[in-house]
């Protein structure tokens, strides 16, 4: 991202929803730049911001991009904002190195330069057919730690039999690619790319002559298994590493994701063919080493501007336990719900469910808002929205012909939005947080993965009639598996801006 769509992103960033919709009606005018066509309308319709100013950069040179932004928002009555824009000035002397990792100066603490490595970022996940008999994978394939004990697995080729690693599923043999992985709270652990070609069986080398260009952590000792080994001078411990390959370049190139500093990087590697993820979370006597080597969702900072938007509308949101399903136990703060074997004596009053284990927020809204819902430890959850007429007696159907907006997390794994038809949701991660954003007057209802920034589902062309209520069901709790309990938690400014820096 250029300095100055930073700087048009910051602008729109302070303008209220209904102002933001306003700078996109008058982005669809003809002529708002003399001489110049508007942005196609169906293009703006649900551009976010940052899309917003991708669009704006696209179509117009940087100074037209600049003009147009200052003609808009003296128009909507922006004027501050127009002085500020004026006020802009390009950074002089800065270069971009666009060969990743060439001039290691380049990379010294340089957050830009991470985060343009970063818009690299792929899927990754683990393949169990690679992994060694004593390593145990997490069910989405996203996490991995060492055992003492030997599982009795088939030994294919394709399977480490001696050296406790596991290799990622996705191949690669062209392009540019990046992932992470939290090693946090671990004594030892190896991270890189390999060569598919290489022995997995019996003892193995790690080493670049063998096929392997790795990181790791040994005895307190980070170091760069080169030849002659490297050891890397660190001011602080390595709690999430970002692993970048430039397969043309012929270039692995390592990095602190926490202080975006440039670890260390592979030269005229000789990939020939197809290269892998390799992983290895090392063994631990008496559960040390025990925590798990973490692939972890990369942050786009688009999304997160976007989502820190967002944020700047929360509202206050309690839970009506005069709604609350007999099962349910709402906290006294109303703030939390979970699930009970005991159904407790309440009396049916017509805004209970019955049936269903759900409950509805106390304060109703006509209007723009969000609110966040905490799901972690959780197996089965749904979280949206609802209008105030929503039947609550008997079988419901939760969809948005019957007032409800919401999307789910069924048998562990299973995300998915109740639309009509329900459209199953392919997430990269599973969401610890979920944000709840509706566009009123849009006819929208969002959801976001308040960790990754991610958009999950958004509902669109909504009808909206009557105010409405936040909807939560904590689904039940079977013998104690999915007692973890649904939380309402606070969305704080301070909160925003530290997530924006992680």
């Amino acid at each position: 991202m250029t300095h100055l769509s930073r700087e048009l992103l910051n602008i729109l960033l302070q303008l209220a929803q209904v102002d933001f919709h306003l700078f996109k009606w008058h982005l669809k005018q003809d002529n708002i730049l003399e001489g110049h066509t508007g942005i196609e309308p169906a293009a703006l319709e649900t551009a976010e911001r940052w899309q917003t100013v991708d669009l704006m950069t696209g179509k117009y040179t940087g100074p037209e991009a600049k003009q147009v932004a200052m003609t808009i928002l003296k128009e909507i009555g922006r004027n501050d904002l127009v002085e500020r824009l004026r006020n802009y000035r390009e950074p002089q002397g800065v270069e971009i190195n666009n060969n990743f990792g060439n001039e290691r100066d380049h990379f010294g603490g340089n957050r830009d330069e991470l985060e343009r490595v970063q818009q690299f970022a792929v899927d990754v996940t683990l393949d169990p057919d690679t992994a060694h008999p004593d390593l145990v994978l997490s069910r989405d394939g996203k996490q991995v730690h060492d055992t003492d004990v030997t599982k009795d697995l088939p030994d294919s080729p394709k399977r480490f039999d001696k050296c406790g690693s596991v290799l990622g599923k996705e191949t690669f043999s062209s392009g540019i690619f990046y992932y992470e992985v939290l090693v946090k709270e671990k004594t030892s652990w190896t991270v890189g790319v390999v060569k598919e070609s290489i022995n997995r069986k019996g003892k193995i080398n790690i080493s670049p002559d063998d096929g392997y260009w790795t990181i790791w952590l040994k005895k307190k000792v980070y170091e760069a298994i080169s030849t002659p080994s490297v050891r890397l001078p660190l001011k602080t411990c390595l709690r999430k590493v970002g692993v970048l390959v430039n397969y043309q370049d012929r270039l692995v190139s390592f990095y602190n994701v926490d202080t975006a500093e440039h670890l260390y990087s592979y030269r005229d590697c000789r990939f020939n063919g197809n290269i892998l993820p390799y992983f290895n979370p090392c063994g631990g006597s008496g559960g040390n080493n025990s925590a798990p080597l973490v692939i972890c969702p990369v942050v786009d900072k688009r999304q997160r501007a976007e989502l820190q938007s967002l944020r700047e509308l929360a509202v206050e949101v309690t839970l009506d336990p005069d709604t609350a399903h007999p099962e349910l136990i709402v906290s006294g703060d109303g703030k939390q719900v979970h699930h009970t074997d005991d159904k407790q004596g309440l009396p049916d009053n017509p805004e209970r469910f019955d049936e269903c284990v759900n409950v509805l927020g106390r304060q109703s809204f006509l209007g723009n808002v969000y609110f966040e819902v905490q799901v972690e430890g959780k197996t089965d959850w749904t979280v949206g929205v609802a209008t105030e007429s929503v039947f609550r007696k008997g079988a419901i159907t939760l969809t948005p012909e019957n007032g409800f907006w919401t999307i789910s997390l069924r048998n562990g794994d299973e995300h998915e939005a109740a639309d009509k038809p329900v459209v199953a949701l392919s997430l990269r991660a599973h969401p610890k947080k979920v944000g709840v954003f509706v566009d009123y007057w849009l006819g929208q209802v969002s959801f976001y993965d308040v960790d990754t920034a991610d958009r999950l589902y958004s509902f669109t062309g909504c009808h909206f009639a009557e105010r409405l209520l936040p909807f939560l069901s904590p689904c039940m709790n079977v013998g104690g598996l999915n007692s973890a309990p649904l939380v309402i938690t606070p969305v704080s400014m301070f909160d925003v801006i530290n997530q924006n820096l992680i």
